[in-house]
């Protein structure tokens, strides 16, 4: 009886410990949400203020980006022109050289060593086209010594270098010389039994 009047109390004890251990929590919470509410209604000017500034800042780099672009775009068709390529070509590529760092300070004037890069990349399709056409010659002359029509071996230039257009092509050759070849025999064999027949 005594153990459970014990027990009794020390819950109680207990109770009570709780309850104000959640009067002072709400108590000390109460003045940490204020402060908290205070700081965000006060800092609101300065929050509005850093994103308008980073607004600001993002539409003047977003324009300086489209300013060097235009810049090195008109480079490049400068330079295309003097070798009678399309600008086009390179507009992918012109996103390669918009970085502050490929111009000089003012931000407009292209440096020497992005310039050399952007004469390389020209000269580099330009001389890829010479190639390219080379090898449509050489397609096209070996079609025409065999009979055969090019245009399905140039387009595959595209995935194949010219070596292996040029087998495949000899290969097509020997393939329809053979089929060529079977016809004939068959069409004298019946002639042949066309002649015994009669």
């Amino acid at each position: 009886k005594e153990d459970k009047q014990v027990l009794a109390d020390l819950r109680k004890l207990k109770k009570q410990i709780s309850d104000e251990r959640i009067k002072i929590k709400r108590e000390l919470s109460q003045s940490a949400d204020e402060f908290d509410d205070y700081i965000k209604t006060t800092g609101k000017p300065l929050d509005d203020t850093i994103d308008k500034i980073a607004t600001d800042v993002k539409e003047f780099e977003d324009h300086q980006k489209a300013v060097r672009l235009d810049t090195v775009k008109s480079y490049l068709a400068n330079k295309a022109s003097e070798y009678m390529l399309d600008p086009r070509l390179f507009d992918e590529k012109a996103l390669e050289y918009i970085k502050a760092g490929d111009f000089m300070a003012d931000g407009m004037t292209l440096k020497k060593a992005t310039m050399k890069s952007l004469d390389d990349m020209v000269t580099f399709e330009f001389q890829k086209q010479q190639e390219f056409e080379k090898a449509k010659a050489t397609i096209s002359g070996q079609c025409a010594e065999y009979g055969m029509t090019d245009q399905p071996y140039i387009r595959m230039l595209r995935d194949l270098t010219l070596v292996e257009v040029l087998e495949q092509i000899k290969s097509d050759y020997a393939f329809e010389k053979q089929k060529q070849e079977m016809e004939r025999a068959r069409q004298e064999r019946e002639q042949r039994l066309a002649a015994q027949q009669a």
